[in-house]
């Protein structure tokens, strides 16, 4: 368990972080029976369970709570689970034995199964990476296996046509494989879904990544994935856009293009960066919050996702807002408490970490509420860190201890190299807000 606290300005934001560490260290179940793997409940909290989807959104938050032992042991149990026999795709959920949760698997060709998440481990197991450095996500067979056959064996079993793109049966039947991870989609099912779309252009990019190079691809490897991905962005910029609604598709049905509103197929696309920069992604991002106030979704989990889609894009007053819905809610399904940790700190903070190249980006996202942050006993690594912003005028970087410099690059200011033992303060460094 990690010894992370938040303080704060702003009484809300204190509280909200006791909330929500309380709570999802309650979740954790690793010693809770005889048996159990490192684990913790992802699902819902009446089924004691943990779910694949789930667990890739908890992962972050789990991480700097210090139940990295937790991630590594799930998301491996999920990788060992994509076998021939269930054409690649994983297991969608688990109890804390290990044993398949049989309410959700009825046998190797019926099962609930749903294209994103597949995507989803790859991508945020290559994210467990960045943030620890841990050898592990990469040198683990099983976790290597897996990650190149949810871009390769995955694709090429369930691509029809032959673009690369693996496609859903069409049914909306999720024990036949659903194409998005929005289960309320009841109006046409979709075959291609654009949040599958985005979380595979997602673990393409993962994989590809330059910083940190090994991440047991070799060059040539690297360079074929992010040239898939570049043409999956670029396919979907430019075919999946209609300028008169002002807006992307949030798949495609039998019937062709759908548009109509889609919850999950359509904010997972601009979280991950697959609708790009500039004005289409503007007017995408005005029609999601216009859509969320109109027609906001029913199940509180969903909502989980919204404030990263919007401090990705600078959004950080609409990132704001909806984190104060979660926090508010103060609901009890799992990945409330774990996302608030996440955003709470990652978020508002703006850190990107390679702690494999003992790198760290931070960008304030405060929004006007909160005149000062801290977080302090922040891993990156093995580094431990206090980060502290004061609106969006200064961050000062502690460096408690670690195992050499950490280069530490803040807003716009440029980069520091910081020793342990030493503090930084860089002032001037973001953006007005907006």
């Amino acid at each position: 368990m990690s010894d992370l606290a938040v303080t704060s300005d702003l009484g809300y934001v204190e509280d909200a972080f006791a909330w929500a560490r309380k709570r999802a260290l309650e979740w954790v179940q690793t010693d809770a029976a005889a048996g159990n793997l490192p684990s913790y409940w992802a699902g819902y909290p009446s089924r004691p369970m943990f779910y694949s989807r789930d667990v890739c959104h908890q992962a972050t938050g789990a991480h700097l709570l210090g139940l990295d032992a937790e991630n590594l042991a799930m998301i491996r149990h999920f990788a060992r689970s994509s076998t021939s026999g269930r054409k690649w795709y994983p297991l969608w959920a688990f109890h804390f034995d290990g044993s398949i949760a049989g309410l959700d698997y009825h046998g190797d060709e019926h099962f609930v199964r749903e294209i994103p998440a597949v995507f989803d481990l790859t991508y945020r197991a290559l994210e467990q990476y960045d943030w620890t450095g841990d050898r592990r996500w990469i040198d683990d067979p099983d976790l290597a296996a897996y990650y190149l056959r949810s871009v390769e064996d995955f694709v090429a079993a369930h691509d029809s046509d032959g673009d690369g793109i693996p496609e859903a049966p069409g049914t909306g039947d999720l024990f036949d494989g659903a194409a998005t991870y929005n289960e309320q989609d009841p109006e046409t099912p979709l075959i291609i879904a654009g949040d599958g779309l985005a979380l595979h252009y997602a673990a393409l990019r993962a994989l590809g990544k330059e910083r940190g190079k090994d991440r047991g691809v070799g060059k040539a490897q690297r360079e074929r994935f992010l040239e898939r991905s570049e043409r999956i962005q670029a396919e979907f910029q430019g075919n999946w856009w209609d300028e008169s609604l002002g807006r992307f598709a949030r798949g495609l049905s039998r019937n062709g293009l759908e548009f109509s509103w889609g919850l999950e197929s359509h904010w997972i696309v601009p979280m991950t960066g697959l609708s790009g920069h500039g004005v289409q992604n503007e007017r995408f991002l005005d029609y999601l919050e216009q859509e969320l106030e109109l027609r906001p979704p029913a199940n509180i989990e969903a909502f989980s996702y919204l404030p990263e889609v919007f401090f990705r894009h600078g959004r950080d007053e609409s990132a704001w807002r909806w984190l104060r819905h979660l926090i508010d809610s103060r609901d009890d399904y799992p990945e409330i408490s774990f996302t608030v940790v996440q955003h709470l700190v990652a978020g508002l903070l703006g850190l990107v970490p390679d702690a494999a190249s003992a790198y760290l980006s931070i960008d304030s996202h405060l929004p006007a509420d909160i005149g000062l942050l801290s977080a302090d006993h922040v891993r990156i690594g093995e580094w431990d860190l206090r980060i502290t912003q004061v609106a969006r005028q200064s961050t000062e970087i502690t460096v408690h201890s670690g195992p050499g410099p950490l280069t530490v690059a803040v807003g716009s200011a440029g980069v520091r190299t910081l020793e342990p033992g030493r503090t930084a303060r860089v002032t001037s460094q973001t953006k007005d807000p907006s």
